[in-house]
Parts: C-alpha cells; structure tokens; sequence
C-alpha cells in the first residue's frame, strides 16, 4: 500500500507539472499573438509612426540576425542558403514581403476589430485555393459557417462608420496573398524543405533586397529620421518589440503545437481572435461604435468558433494531423506538420 501511495503522488506530480507546461504554453501563444497586434497597432496608430516599409524591413533583418544565433548555438536547423534551395523556395519571399507589408498597412489604416473581422476573407480564398489546386470538398456544414462568418464582416462594413475604400482594398489584398502564402507553405512543407525556422530565415532574408527597394522608392526615410517619437522611451520599447515579437510568436505557436497539440493550438487562437475583436473597441482610438457594425462583428465571431469548431471535429479524426517537432536536448530545432 506504501508502493501504491508513492506512485499515486509520482504520478500526480508528473500530471500537475504537464498540466503546467499545458497553460504555460497556452498563455505564452496567445499572450504573444494578443502583444504583436496590440503592439503594432499602437507603434503605427497612437505614435503615427510614418513608415509601415522601414518596420518591415527592420523586421526581416531581426529576424535573419536572431535565426542565425540561434543556428550559431544549434539551437534551430534549417538548409544552408544555396541557389537550389533558392530556386525551390520562391516565390515565397515574395509573397511573404507582400503580405508583412499589407498587413502592417492594414493594421495601420483600420481599426483591431475591422481588421480582424474582414481578415476572415482569407478562409475563403483558401478554401477556394485547395477547391482548384488540390481538388478538396466542404461540407454544407462547413460552408454555411464560412458564410456566417464573411455575412458578419459584410454586416459590419456597412455599419462601419470609419469606411475607407483604400483600407479595404488592402486589408482583403492582404486576405488574397496570405491565401496563396499559405498554400505554397503547404506545398513547401508537405516536402519537408524548410520547417517553420527554415522557413521564416529564407523569407527574409531573400525579402530584404526587394524590401530596400520599397524603402528607397518610398522616400520615407526622411520622416524616420526625423520622427519624434526616438526620445520616447516608451515607443522604442514598443518599435523594440514590433521588431521582436513576430519571431516569439512563431516559437511560442511550435512550443503550444508540440505541449498542447495542434487542435488546442487552433482553439487557443480563435480564442484569442474574439478577445482581440473586443478588445479593439476600447484600444487603438479609432474605433467608431455603431449598433450594426457590432451585430455584424458578433455574427463573424461566432461564425468563426463554429467553424473551428467543426474544423477541431474533423482535424481529431485524422491520424496524420500530428506536429513533428525534433529536440536536440538544447531547445527546438523545427516543426512542421503532416497534412
């Protein structure tokens, strides 16, 4: 009976410390994708940062110094930077510039919870991708929820009070790059190239010269120089952390995939999502509220968890779904997934 005690309170340790690492990790994912929005936002909205093409290309080159510590250390693999693996990656890096800047673009011209309501377009161009490219159904099920969510956002756009044609153009130009960024990921990733650090080191990198040229043509860098926000303190943390937070946020997503596993790893995001709808109401200060655009920001919402939801569903029924994450004892070395 003493033997049986030991090893009930044994493994009762071993399930309260996973359960730890379980919500560690949770909190740390969403904590981190909540921060890159908020912290964007407030950089390019409430300070009025003047160049979205100077955050951009300050973020590819962090980005490329940090992968490549971390590869100094081992502490993350990718393939050396070769012309064949150069010719194999693009024209992700492309696609990856475009969609930085849109982003950062739209971020900037529209309010959290607009932004966040008609990026939901992206399910749709995805959906329409993998219909044509790779000769995927949906259900009706499926379909209707997508609906929901895209009757929502068109809801809100006509009570959205803030209306600008040129933020919409290139909040939804944005939802089309990304759909095609994602597919090609996909593709990447089904023939184990890359992983997620591989990846990320060769769209920037390869990014940076096209980049410079934005920057250049732009004829931005006169107000960088001359922005006033440098003596703030508090904005340099903040344009720090812009710099920063896209590459915590992807080692916080393989860190969440590998502890949680990929469907709490979908659920925490949608979670997030609607707490940032909301949250996006009371921050940025350029939000205009109005009785319609907040049904139809609510219809989206739910729209979404439904669909998730019923993706969860059909995603836990599929034995390949797993995230392959290789431990060299150091940290994290990659992640990708079987699809």
């Amino acid at each position: 009976s003493l033997l049986y005690t030991i090893k009930f309170e044994v493994a009762q340790s071993m399930v309260s410390v996973q359960s730890l690492k379980w919500i560690g990790a949770a909190l740390l994912y969403s904590i981190t994708s909540f921060l890159i929005v908020a912290v964007n936002k407030s950089v390019l909205t409430i300070y009025k940062f003047p160049s979205v093409q100077f955050l951009s290309f300050a973020q590819l080159i962090m980005t490329v110094i940090v992968t490549d510590i971390l590869k100094f250390f081992n502490l993350v693999s990718y393939p050396e930077v070769t012309l064949d693996s150069i010719k194999k990656v693009m024209p992700l890096p492309i696609l990856h510039l475009f969609n930085l800047t849109l982003g950062l673009g739209s971020t900037q011209t529209l309010s959290i919870p607009m932004f966040t309501v008609l990026r939901r377009f992206c399910v749709l161009f995805v959906m329409i991708g993998e219909v044509l490219m790779l000769g995927k159904t949906f259900n009706r099920v499926t379909c209707s929820t997508v609906f929901a969510m895209l009757f929502g956002a068109i809801v809100a756009s006509i009570g959205d009070l803030a209306f600008e044609t040129s933020a919409y153009i290139m909040v939804l130009t944005n939802d089309l790059v990304t759909a095609t960024y994602a597919l090609y990921v996909k593709k990447i990733n089904d023939n184990n190239f890359l992983g997620k650090f591989g990846i990320m080191y060769y769209n920037s990198l390869l990014s940076m010269p096209f980049s410079a040229l934005f920057l250049y043509f732009s004829n931005e860098m006169d107000s960088v120089f001359t922005f006033e926000g440098w003596c703030d303190l508090l904005f340099c943390f903040q344009f720090i952390l812009c710099l920063s937070m896209g590459y915590v946020l992807v080692f916080s997503s393989i860190l969440c995939t590998s502890i949680c596993g990929p469907l709490t790893f979908n659920v925490v995001g949608v979670l997030k999502s609607a707490v940032m709808t909301y949250f996006g109401m009371v921050f940025g200060g350029d939000y205009i509220f109005s009785w319609i655009n907040f049904i139809g920001i609510t219809i989206s919402a739910v729209g979404a968890v439904v669909y998730s939801a019923i993706t969860f569903k059909g995603a836990d029924k599929e034995v390949d779904s797993k995230p392959i994450v290789k431990d060299n004892g150091h940290g994290l070395r990659d992640s990708a997934y079987k699809a």
